[in-house]
């Protein structure tokens, strides 16, 4: 669950903002992700999607059954398109894969959203975190590390055995031919482990010293795509996705 945390006092209160994900496409040939818009859950439950003008500007594919990119959409349930995202109860595995994701069998569709990103086999749309939070403010948010299934089976055997807590690291890769903002996740002995999501760069980057720490680890059981789940932890040095680049079709 993305969790921002504000000041009051000299205390941390947790923040009224809906939670909120990013919702993004990869592109099957180049393999770089474009975000598309926001999901947002507010605290009656209700649900609402708004695609970002850049979407609109650039001639983006809609989302089944959300078909206009210039309208904001809302709902008291829970969007198809996303909703079939959500393992069904009657699957025999569901159980397996939410235990890999630190969820139990009573989890609302919207916090496996959160946990899971969403993802399905052959699919390109991945929901990511996206918090809310002000310069000051402590922020903190989990997703699930990408490109597992590249790495090493050293490095693959090395993310079984990680312990939940454990410090990770981050590193710059500018030699990266596809994105040369790439952030590696490595272990303190500096085992490459996989990638920062790159719609999250900019989170990060404007999070000071961000911690990163493991929630969830596993083996050959689960998919590549669930093996490694990390928490991210810092101060806030400027709001992320803020600007016009991440602004929506409602304006905000």
């Amino acid at each position: 669950m993305t969790l921002t945390l504000r000041r009051t006092g000299e205390h941390l209160a947790a923040s009224d903002a809906a939670d909120r994900l990013l919702v993004t496409r990869r592109d099957t040939s180049t393999r770089r992700y474009s975000a598309l818009g926001f999901l947002s859950r507010d605290h009656s439950g209700g649900y609402e999607f708004a695609y970002l003008r850049s979407a609109s500007e650039c001639g983006e594919r809609p989302l089944a059954g959300l078909p206009s990119l210039v309208t904001t959409y809302r709902s008291e349930r829970l969007f198809p398109i996303f909703a079939e995202r959500v393992m069904s109860s009657r699957r025999p595995d569901r159980q397996a894969s939410l235990d890999a994701l630190g969820l139990g069998l009573d989890a609302a569709p919207f916090e496996v959203l959160q946990r899971s990103g969403g993802l399905r086999v052959g699919d390109t749309i991945e929901l990511l975190p996206a918090p809310s939070a002000q310069t000051g403010d402590r922020i903190q948010f989990e997703f699930l590390v990408h490109g597992v299934r590249h790495m090493t089976p050293a490095a693959q055997a090395r993310i079984a055995r990680l312990r939940e807590g454990e410090l990770l690291r981050l590193v710059r890769e500018p030699k990266n031919p596809v994105q040369p903002r790439a952030l590696l996740v490595t272990d303190s002995d500096a085992v490459e482990l996989g990638y920062v999501p790159d719609p999250l760069l900019d989170v990060i980057e404007c999070v000071a010293d961000p911690t990163v720490s493991v929630v969830r680890a596993g083996g050959p059981e689960v998919g590549f795509h669930q093996r490694l789940l990390v928490r991210v932890s810092g101060t806030v040095t400027s709001p992320p996705f803020s600007g016009p680049n991440w602004a929506t079709s409602s304006g905000q």
